[in-house]
């Protein structure tokens, strides 16, 4: 049950002026709003509004707010990160994101929700969720802010076009889908991408942009869930889940370079896979949907690996997670996801397995893997998984090898906005003001949340760059609302 939009008796549905006018009222645009009215500390807790604060008013295209909010984490709603850097996220100036996640750090947004009565804990891997579990509770204390802090939400209420100033100084105009317009000396963009198209996000803030000048890096579906070639090494495994490796990389690259020390992947994740009846989904498939399906856009020759061998090592960051019930919900750090083992590597670490030299390939190697995928790998390179270790010979030992550690996954695609939890690309950063994300190109406008280029891995991260960039954009916003701003 979505929670309800805030009364608010002294809304004039005839005033159409304001100093700072929000158009998105989720994640990102709910903390712009909070953020212009001076109602967040840098530090999370309840701050005192003073005099002459500005006139904020949010508006939200459906009439139900926070749809995306109620739905994500599972109806959780994965609220943060315990650890966030801009290692965590693909972005044109990675050095920005930095600054921003500083702004307003992990540890503000749990101070927030803290001083608002909801606790929260802490999963492996880092994932922090509401203590009640429940995405409406997130989404009501938000509402909750925006209604005490005398912010003025209007839903639903879709904003079609936006047009800048026509003199220096003077105000950006709004016009909404009934023909009523709204004129704001500051305008903030929170609309979002185009993932979840369902929530309202259908991609009008990255049209708005690309009219008004901006570039546009290319838009793709994200954390979503990675399509498979029929026929390939997973193919009948459906429901089984498995740490692994996954490694993009153009298909050109050749094994030995792929488990090199120099060589940069495309893209890498290291954590759990379930295999689906038409690929992959999970926290490593979903961390490199992104790239896959900006590469294959582009038409690039490209091909995904998968390491199933690295993470079952007794030294690997993954040993940590194998005991639990549950795999965790995230992957591993990306500095923490391992190469593919070079030959020696891989045969150093299974000779204990494979010295018993009379029992098959699977049988020898099932203290490491599922059965049922050795033997899906195994014949995925004309392997009997039957045949005993001692009758291998060289080009079998080394077939074995790669499929174990460098498995063609045949990627053939990432299923569409309509499954994706966020949108990669957006308007470019460096195009932004470093600290208030006001436009380069057009004084006054800010931008903020899934709207810009910037990505975050599955874990709370998206969510950590909607609540640091909608504050960076609210305090930008504010600060310029005045003659020395």
């Amino acid at each position: 049950m979505a929670a309800k939009v805030p009364q608010i008796a002294r809304l004039d549905r005839e005033r159409r002026s304001c100093d700072v006018l929000v158009v998105g009222a989720g994640a990102a645009g709910l903390f712009a709003g909070l953020a212009a009215r001076g109602a967040l500390e840098p530090k999370g807790g309840v701050a005192s509004i003073g005099p002459g604060a500005p006139d904020v008013v949010l508006l939200n295209n459906e009439a139900r707010l926070g749809l995306k909010i109620l739905v994500s984490g599972g109806g959780r709603c994965n609220l943060t990160n315990a650890t966030v850097d801009e290692g965590d996220y693909l972005s044109d100036t990675p050095k920005v994101v930095r600054s921003l996640l500083r702004g307003f750090p992990s540890e503000a947004v749990r101070a927030f929700f803290q001083a608002r009565g909801l606790k929260h804990y802490e999963e492996p891997l880092g994932k922090v969720f509401p203590a009640t579990n429940k995405a409406r509770d997130v989404l009501a204390r938000l509402l909750d802010a925006v209604q005490e802090s005398g912010i003025d939400l209007i839903a639903p209420a879709e904003v079609c076009q936006i047009r800048p100033p026509e003199t220096a100084g003077g105000e950006w105009i709004a016009t909404l889908s009934d023909g009523s317009a709204w004129r704001a000396k500051r305008l903030i963009l929170a609309t979002g991408g185009k993932s979840l198209p369902k929530t309202g996000s259908r991609g009008f803030g990255l049209q708005a942009l690309n009219e008004l000048g901006h570039t546009i890096e290319r838009t793709v579906p994200a954390l979503t869930p990675l399509l498979f070639e029929p026929g390939g090494p997973l193919d009948g495994l459906a429901g089984l889940t498995i740490p692994a490796v996954l490694t993009l990389a153009p298909a050109s690259v050749s094994p030995e370079q792929l488990s090199g020390s120099k060589f940069k992947p495309l893209a890498r994740a290291a954590g759990s896979l379930l295999v689906t009846h038409r690929g992959a989904t999970g926290p490593a498939p979903f961390d490199v949907s992104g790239p896959c399906g900006s590469a294959l856009a582009q038409g690039e020759a490209v091909r995904l690996t998968a390491d199933f061998w690295s993470l079952g090592q007794p030294e690997s960051a993954w040993a940590p997670f194998r005991g639990l019930d549950k795999s965790p919900g995230a992957a591993l750090r990306p500095q923490d996801a391992p190469r593919p083992p070079t030959r020696e590597v891989f045969e150093a670490s299974a000779a204990p397995l494979l010295a018993g030299r009379e029992r098959g390939i699977a049988q020898a190697l099932s203290p490491r893997l599922p059965r049922s995928l050795l033997q899906s790998l195994c014949r995925a390179v004309g392997l009997d998984p039957t045949k005993k270790v001692k009758q291998l010979d060289t080009r079998e030992r080394r077939d074995l090898f790669l499929i174990l550690t460098q498995a063609d996954l045949g990627l053939s695609g990432a299923e569409g906005y309509a499954k994706a939890e966020v949108t990669a690309g957006g308007v470019r950063l460096d195009e932004l003001q470093r600290k208030t994300l006001e436009s380069k190109r057009h004084q006054g406008l800010h931008c903020c949340g899934e709207v810009v280029n910037v990505t975050g891995r599955l874990g709370g991260f998206n969510f950590q760059w909607a609540w640091s960039s909608g504050y960076a954009a609210g305090r930008g916003a504010a600060a310029g609302l005045s003659p020395s701003g």
